[in-house]
């Protein structure tokens, strides 16, 4: 019994022990399944998180794109023109030149902006510079006729000319004549006309411009521009009046002494001393340390026979600038 009952559990054993790898087995294939379907859920997930990256970075992309294309039109030319960002305006508008060289607004933007980068030069060189690109722009744009605003064209360009110099003067009168002509006009228009001829010494046109200036914009400035112009002429009343008129009108102080010395100086030419002695004093009463103001009084002071108040302003003159070639001549000589 002992035998058999041995055999039974024995054989039960051998008979369990027979089931087990198959058991061990599909519990690994279970396994093996759930790991298989884990790595290819994240698979799929990292997969997904790849594309959107990749999807937004292309947007990205093109977003950029659409940014560049912008920054290369014409609108944004404008915008920058609006904000006074000359620089970049004549780099746009030259880069678009390079591929399209007879566009009219880019020719328009570059001639433009090179004119008004050509102001703010501090260097003869760069200025020449940029008003030479001004020009040949400008030049090209009316070699091709191509354009919607010819009077401001040629109102530039006749600036740009008048910048260069005297000996462009001529050519300034041309391009400013051919703006008004067209029936374009600026501020300044008259005013830029009457220095155009100023500067080929025909004064009798200058002061025509000028005065035509003066009836619509009066500023102090060229109201000494024309007591200037008036008086080269030997219009001794006119240019007075020119210059009280700036004196009495003017907030800046500068512009004020600037108007007092050449009104001074007209009186002492036209031998109105004690007029030229009054307004000689006004000057040094506002500036006491200028040499030439105090030098002025002097003569003004020994033409009326005032030795001793002469002597007295030649010092003062002497303590400000000691090398002073004509105080130096007046007190030693």
């Amino acid at each position: 019994m002992r035998r058999r009952r041995r055999r039974q559990i024995y054989g039960d054993r051998k008979q369990n022990s027979a089931y087990r790898p198959v058991f061990f087995t599909m519990a690994r294939i279970i396994s093996r399944q759930k790991k298989l379907r884990s790595v290819l859920y994240i698979g799929l997930m990292l997969g997904s998180f790849v594309t959107l990256i990749y999807l937004a970075v292309s947007k990205g992309v093109l977003l950029f794109r659409e940014k560049i294309n912008i920054s290369g039109s014409v609108v944004t030319i404008s915008d920058l023109w609006q904000l006074g960002n000359y620089a970049e305006v004549a780099a746009v508008a030259e880069k678009e030149l390079k591929e399209h060289p007879l566009d009219r607004s880019a020719l328009i933007y570059a001639g433009f902006a090179h004119f008004h980068l050509a102001i703010a030069r501090l260097s003869a060189e760069e200025r020449n510079s940029d008003l030479d690109m001004a020009i040949a722009y400008l030049r090209l744009l009316k070699a091709i006729d191509d354009t919607d605003n010819p009077g401001q064209v040629d109102y530039i360009l006749g600036k740009a000319y008048l910048l260069k110099g005297t000996y462009w003067a001529d050519l300034a009168i041309k391009y400013l004549q051919a703006s008004l002509d067209l029936g374009y006009e600026s501020d300044d228009s008259f005013e830029f006309m009457g220095k155009a001829y100023s500067m080929l010494g025909d004064v009798e046109n200058a002061l025509f411009w000028y005065e035509l200036a003066a009836e619509t914009h009066p500023t102090d400035r060229l109201l000494i521009t024309l007591g200037d112009e008036a008086s080269r002429l030997g219009r001794y009343e006119s240019a007075v009046e020119y210059y009280k008129q700036s004196i009495d009108t003017t907030k800046n102080e500068e512009l004020k002494s600037r108007a007092l010395s050449h009104l001074g100086q007209l009186y002492y030419d036209v031998g109105n001393f004690l007029m030229a002695k009054e307004v000689f004093e006004t000057l040094v009463s506002i500036e006491p340390n200028n040499q030439d103001y105090q030098f002025n009084l002097g003569e003004t002071y020994y033409q009326l026979g005032m030795n001793t108040e002469a002597r007295n302003a030649w010092f003062a003159v002497f303590r400000i600038n000691p090398e002073h070639i004509g105080v130096l001549h007046r007190l030693y000589d």
